[in-house]
């Protein structure tokens, strides 16, 4: 096995563990990956697998036809709705507007679609999109604009 296949077997372990869906963010899967390198790299110098130099030097080379970061999916319709609206959102507000807007979401109970509106508000704030405030009791976000970029 090169060590680029064990890093994204145990990339993908890391993925699967039980409370992975509450670790969705950029930032947590930037800790998943470094964790997951220092793992191969452990396991590659005791020597339970052979570095494939071709196979790494592929595997790292930039993409040619490589696509943007960005929202996609149902954060992406979240964000467009943010925008377009405006003003302060809460877990309840996008958790409404996935309840009104996404039908797809029907078959989440309750609690559940809150945590995944709760997460992609955070991911949003992280990702730059969206401005966390914090207010005793309550937090919301409000979309970023170029004047709050450059202060």
């Amino acid at each position: 096995m090169s060590i680029r296949a064990l890093h994204t077997a145990v990339y993908d372990a890391l993925c699967s563990f039980p409370q992975a869906d509450q670790l969705k963010s950029l930032a947590h899967a930037h800790v998943r990956n470094q964790l997951a390198d220092h793992l191969t790299g452990v396991l590659h110098h005791d020597g339970w697998v052979q570095r494939d130099e071709a196979a790494e030097e592929k595997a790292t080379a930039p993409a040619a036809t490589a696509t943007p970061a960005g929202p996609t999916g149902r954060v992406a319709q979240l964000l467009d709705a943010i925008r377009t609206a405006r003003g302060r959102w809460t877990t309840v507000t996008a958790f409404r507007f996935y309840r009104d807007h996404l039908s797809d979401l029907n078959h989440i109970p309750n609690t559940q679609l809150r945590a995944v509106a709760r997460g992609d508000l955070r991911d949003l704030a992280a990702w730059g999109h969206l401005l966390r405030h914090e207010e005793p009791g309550r937090q919301y976000y409000t979309l970023k604009t170029r004047k709050d970029a450059t202060s």
